[in-house]
């Protein structure tokens, strides 16, 4: 008798656990704000674990849109007006698991102000043309990185362990920093391009500007640059640039990790690689002095660039 109403019990129990699951609620809008974007100069998102989708608005409104599985007021998103910056940030969080939530905010064509989205865990996406006078901060420690079509004063890409993704971003700053991960930009016209990681994967292709690219690990490819650049990686970090056109000196040092670098076919300039356990390629040794660590000379009549690379363990290629 007790084991049949044991059986009856432990049913019960799992008809119930089902039928809980069965009553997930979907994802719906809850919540809608509206701004007159008059009354702010700035914008700054600062979510947890919510994807933030940037959307094209209407003229003169700023609207933030949460879509939930839950529906609270407890859950609406905070926020506050402070000395011109429109701040927003989540509301109240339940403990039990199974909740969800993301955020659309639609800004208008004509916002030219600045712009901060941070989410730790959540996708930041925005595929909508931005033309700001003031500066765009995109962030996340384990989320993913999506942005195009960007125009700014500055542009700072912030991840830990997340993956970054970029395209079309004019700017005189772009400051990208990651800890682990994988960067890729595309069609990036800045004055300075700053890339610090630890250990991530950095992809660029169609760049223009100065490059300052500071690692300890992981691989840089860098496509169709035209400009500049100081590469140091101090671990195991490899760096490979194909220059279309050269506009400034550049350096280029790892500690363990190989260097490969092509340059235009037409470039008069002065050359110098070290290494003390690889090997240094060129395809112009015959116009360098060689000895076992050092290559060094000066190609073409009139050079106007320097190009300095060493390496300690690693090999070094340079072609044109």
């Amino acid at each position: 008798m007790n084991r049949i109403v044991s059986i009856i019990i432990t049913g019960t129990l799992f008809v119930g656990v089902l039928s809980g699951c069965g009553n997930q609620k979907a994802i719906s809008l809850v919540n809608t704000l509206v701004f007159d974007m008059g009354d702010f100069q700035s914008i700054r998102l600062d979510y947890d674990m919510e994807d933030i989708r940037v959307v094209e608005g209407e003229s003169g409104k700023v609207t933030l849109k949460e879509y939930m599985n839950v529906d609270k007021k407890s859950y609406y998103a905070k926020t506050a007006n402070l000395n011109g910056e429109l701040f927003i940030t989540e509301g109240k969080r339940p403990r039990r698991s199974g909740f969800e939530a993301y955020i659309e905010l639609y800004i208008p064509p004509d916002y030219n102000g600045s712009l901060s989205l941070h989410s730790t865990s959540g996708t930041v996406e925005s595929q909508i043309s931005l033309n700001l006078s003031g500066e765009i901060c995109v962030d996340t420690t384990s989320g993913i990185i999506n942005v195009s079509d960007i125009k700014a004063a500055s542009v700072s890409v912030t991840t830990t362990s997340g993956t970054v993704d970029g395209k079309e971003l004019i700017t005189p700053t772009l400051k990208i920093v990651s800890t682990n991960g994988n960067l890729s930009f595309a069609r990036v016209e800045s004055d300075l391009i700053q890339i610090e990681t630890t250990n991530a994967n950095t992809t660029i292709s169609n760049a223009s500007g100065t490059v300052k690219y500071q690692s300890k690990g992981g691989r840089l490819t860098m496509a169709d640059m035209k400009g500049s650049g100081s590469y140091n990686a101090s671990g195991e970090g490899t760096i490979e640039v194909t220059f279309s056109d050269v506009t400034g000196d550049i350096s280029a040092y790892t500690k363990n990790g190989n260097i490969t670098v092509i340059l235009p076919a037409v470039l008069d300039f002065k050359f110098s690689a070290t290494t003390k356990e690889g090997s240094i390629k060129t395809s112009f040794d015959d116009q360098l002095l060689i000895t076992d660590y050092i290559s060094a000379g000066s190609i073409g009549l009139s050079p106007e660039v320097s190009i300095g690379l060493e390496t300690r363990n690693g090999d070094i290629s340079v072609s044109r």
